[in-house]
């Protein structure tokens, strides 16, 4: 046996486990320190982008985004998009066909660097910085912000929010997520279980910040019902494939999944 490998293992376990989250009836508050969200994405890149064909678990997820991206936006005029938070810039290279013209916004020239290799330059415009310190003197009729705000401290979520509404037309639409639903089925699980970090963010948070910024929630869609692992799981990967297409399907307007897609508007 390796007994180096076990003791990593429970070191891990250990620092990054609250085992407190079984009574939990909220998310844990991230604290604000010197590598906030904002921050902690400089050094990813390519390899990062790569994890969503990679990693199976992801794969089938992105697969459903991806239907229901298409059906939010479906018979709607978009002129620009704005991909807040965009990373590698895998929500823009879907929707580009779909677009006239693309901003991304990143606070990681690494990220953008991939985006840039996968997207029309002719129609795309980059801006590598954080989006608290710019002036972006234009709105949208399309802004979307994926993989952000669970995993963004408090006053950051509040922070983009009020950017996307700002920077939202007056037609325009916002399209995002939460990919840490906190009262979804696996993280339930997962606190029962003893395996949470306590971590993540619930629907009224999202309607918090959607009506303190003056906005309309139109619909939403969830999926993620049976795990929220993405390389390993007791159950074969193609019979969870099934099952989450099954569900989407029959029964998508739900909030039990770990990750819910959110349709707002002005």
């Amino acid at each position: 046996m390796n007994w180096i490998f076990v003791k990593n293992f429970i070191k891990n376990y250990l620092k990054k486990t609250k085992f407190y989250a079984i009574f939990l009836i909220k998310p844990l508050k991230k604290k604000l320190n010197h590598l906030n969200y904002t921050t902690s994405h400089y050094n990813k890149g390519e390899n990062y982008h790569e994890k969503f064909e990679k990693f199976i678990g992801r794969k089938i997820i992105w697969n459903l985004e991806k239907k229901i991206i298409g059906e939010f936006i479906k018979n709607k005029k978009i002129t620009n998009h704005l991909d807040f938070a965009a990373g590698t810039g895998r929500i823009a290279e879907f929707l580009q066909n779909d677009v006239s013209t693309q901003c991304l916004l990143d606070s990681s020239e690494k990220m953008l660097s991939h985006a840039k290799k996968i997207l029309n330059l002719n129609q795309t415009t980059f801006i590598d910085k954080d989006f608290t310190q710019i002036e972006l003197k234009k709105k949208f009729d399309l802004i979307t912000a994926f993989r952000f705000f669970p995993n963004a401290e408090i006053p950051l979520r509040d922070k983009a929010m009020k950017f996307i509404s700002e920077h939202l037309n007056e037609d325009g639409i916002l399209i995002m997520n939460n990919h840490y639903n906190f009262w979804s089925i696996p993280l339930f699980i997962s606190r029962l279980t003893f395996r949470s970090d306590g971590f993540g963010m619930t629907h009224g948070e999202i309607i918090k910040l959607i009506k303190k910024n003056n906005l309309k929630l139109i619909q939403f869609k969830s999926v993620g019902v049976f795990t929220k692992n993405e390389k390993k799981t007791i159950i074969p990967w193609f019979i969870i494939s099934k099952l989450e297409n099954f569900i989407y399907k029959k029964f998508s307007n739900h909030k039990i999944g770990y990750n819910v897609i959110y349709l707002i508007k002005k």
